[in-house]
């Protein structure tokens, strides 16, 4: 079975459909880059937003319109969370030959055996080794420990796509992290929708990554989506360790507290502010990246002013930001004082600005300073990576037509790094050691 994955939406969603095609191909089927050459496309859908839901349905009618009426051409299966958000109307997308909600996406490939039975693959096609790594053209992999949330924000269905929280054992998680670390991953990024929820009996998040650096190869880690209310501060004794890496995403969602109280979010700006310090007073050099809404029920222009300031005056070094969009079946869909879509565009002019600045000067502040860089990709005569605080480098060493001797081949490579000046969307950075020959798979 030749198999064509789209993911749309989230890391976590990313997450997944790397894991699909490692089982997948460890099945032995064929992972296909074009939709025309696959006998199955699946599609990983998002509905965070209305945007993002009209993404998921368009996509999931592609194999059907190249399908042309014949019985002829790829078949669709559509997971994610388009499906648990909105399941009668995914239930009529002409096309669609499978659906299969969350909580049965650990069980993708046997839904598919079940539906087209042709495609099971008898033991002798099966590959005998416990694990096929995929690279996707990069040196990192992502590792899903959790599920689900349990929090009520007021502007978010992902309880109702995803369910309640839930978190991944322990010993499951380590050993999947051996085997990424095994095929030559030389970072794992930790994901989950919070990952500072994980609960494996007495095993909370720090004991996890603490068993991660213990009992597994894998030269770094980078920890995602933790929730400023549950910082733990053991997390910075690790960072510490050199394996994991200076980064915290902090979701802010926003800088006013009259806002989050209306997103019924726990907490406010101040201890929000308090404990960003507390982390760089620990760890200098460490990224903090943040996401944040405009246009948020009841926001005014003052409320959006504070919000504003707030996000200028804490330097985050990247901020995701979204204008809020209304979601059928939670509260914020239903309250008073919804901002115009034109004031919310507005608005994310104005923030995206400030969040462009910030992230210069937080680049610009590593300008002199040596990091560790994993590099990722080669692009036309540069190289790219990212180092261990989240800044995204590009190199042009020995890239001028011919091999650089001292540098070899850096894709794959964990190099310290002179991070010596700016691009237009990025550092500029000249390995200081000789790269070690690549590990594991790559293009």
């Amino acid at each position: 079975m030749r198999l064509h994955l789209t993911n749309l939406g989230c890391k976590l969603n990313q997450a997944e459909m790397e894991d699909l095609a490692r089982r997948a191909s460890a099945d032995g089927h064929e992972i296909v880059a074009s939709l025309e050459a696959a006998d199955v496309h699946v599609v990983n859908s998002c509905t965070v937003t209305q945007a993002a839901a009209r993404t998921s349905r368009k996509t999931a009618r592609r194999a059907h319109r190249l399908r042309d009426g014949s019985d002829a051409g790829p078949r669709t299966v559509l997971t994610g969370c388009y499906v648990d958000g909105c399941p009668d109307e995914a239930a009529r997308l002409a096309g669609v030959d499978l659906i299969v909600p969350n909580r049965d996406k650990d069980l993708l490939l046997e839904s598919i055996y079940r539906r087209f039975p042709e495609w099971r693959p008898r033991p002798a096609e099966r590959i005998p080794v416990p694990y096929v790594p995929l690279a996707f053209g990069n040196s990192r992999a992502l590792l899903k420990i959790e599920d689900g949330c349990n929090m009520g924000c007021t502007f978010c269905i992902i309880p109702a796509t995803r369910g309640r929280q839930r978190s991944l054992p322990a010993d499951g998680v380590v050993e999947e992290a051996r085997r990424l670390g095994r095929a030559g991953f030389r970072e794992v990024v930790v994901m989950g929708v919070q990952i500072s929820s994980y609960r494996d009996g007495a095993t909370r998040l720090a004991g996890l990554v603490r068993r991660l650096l213990d009992e597994t190869e894998v030269e770094r880690f980078r920890l995602t989506s933790i929730a400023p209310w549950d910082f733990d501060p053991r997390l910075l004794d690790l960072v510490e360790t050199g394996r994991v890496c200076r980064h915290f995403h902090l979701s802010l969602q926003s800088g006013c507290d009259a806002t989050l109280r209306r997103m019924r979010r726990p907490y406010d700006g101040r201890t929000y502010r308090e404990l960003v310090d507390r982390i760089r007073r620990r760890l200098p050099g460490v990224a903090i990246t943040t996401d944040v809404i405009v246009g948020f029920p009841g926001e005014s222009e003052e409320e959006f002013r504070r919000s504003l300031d707030f996000v200028a005056a804490t330097r985050f070094a990247k901020i995701h930001a979204f204008p809020y969009s209304p979601r059928p079946g939670t509260v914020a869909a239903d309250l008073p004082d919804q901002v115009p879509p034109a004031v919310r565009r507005e608005r994310m002019d104005r923030l995206l600005a400030a969040a462009a600045g910030a992230e210069r000067d937080f680049v610009a502040a590593q300008v002199g300073r040596t990091l560790p860089v994993l590099w990722e990709r080669k692009r036309g005569r540069t190289w790219q990576g990212t180092s261990d605080n989240y800044v995204k480098v590009s190199s042009a060493s020995g890239a001028r037509g011919r091999k650089s001797p001292e540098l070899g081949e850096l894709l794959r490579s964990l190099t310290p790094t002179l991070i010596e000046g700016l691009t237009d969307d990025s550092a500029r950075g000249r390995p200081l050691v000789p790269a070690p020959a690549p590990r594991g798979p790559g293009r």
